[in-house]
């Protein structure tokens, strides 16, 4: 199976180990390892008609002002449940999720319906997520 190094191609830098970490203190959670792996590659990810938030960005805290830590503790919807953290969105007011068990966020990835506050599993996992959309031609690699 393909690496994700290998199914993306971008000029955006990624983040640091201490910076996932300090994420996951904020957000009460561990990312699934295919996510941590994602953003020691590219922070901010475009993927299809979805955007991944980014990680704060401990040498570019500007640029990274509203990331996924202020998406789910500040601006999350309040119909959205609390076992989930969204981590990215398409513009329209849906989300991506993952969902937390036992302080670990699991691999599946969910859209979050905001007209009617149901989630539905999309991908069993981030990789399968980013072929679906890049077999597509829609990962945007000029970011």
């Amino acid at each position: 199976m393909k690496e994700l190094r290998d199914l993306i191609s971008t000029r955006k830098p990624g983040v640091t180990d201490f910076d996932i970490k300090l994420a996951e203190e904020k957000l009460g959670a561990v990312f699934p390892e295919q996510y941590k792996e994602l953003f020691r590659l590219v922070n901010n990810a475009e993927i299809g008609e979805w955007t991944l938030f980014s990680i704060k960005d401990q040498k570019n805290p500007k640029k990274t002002w509203d990331d996924v830590v202020r998406q789910n503790q500040d601006a999350k919807d309040e119909e959205m449940s609390g076992d989930l953290i969204a981590i990215g969105d398409d513009g329209t007011g849906d989300k991506l999720c993952l969902q937390v068990i036992n302080g670990k966020m699991n691999d599946e990835i969910y859209i979050w319906n905001h007209e009617t506050a149901e989630i539905e599993e999309y991908t069993s996992n981030l990789k399968d997520f980013i072929k679906l959309d890049s077999e597509n031609g829609e990962f945007d690699e000029d970011e």
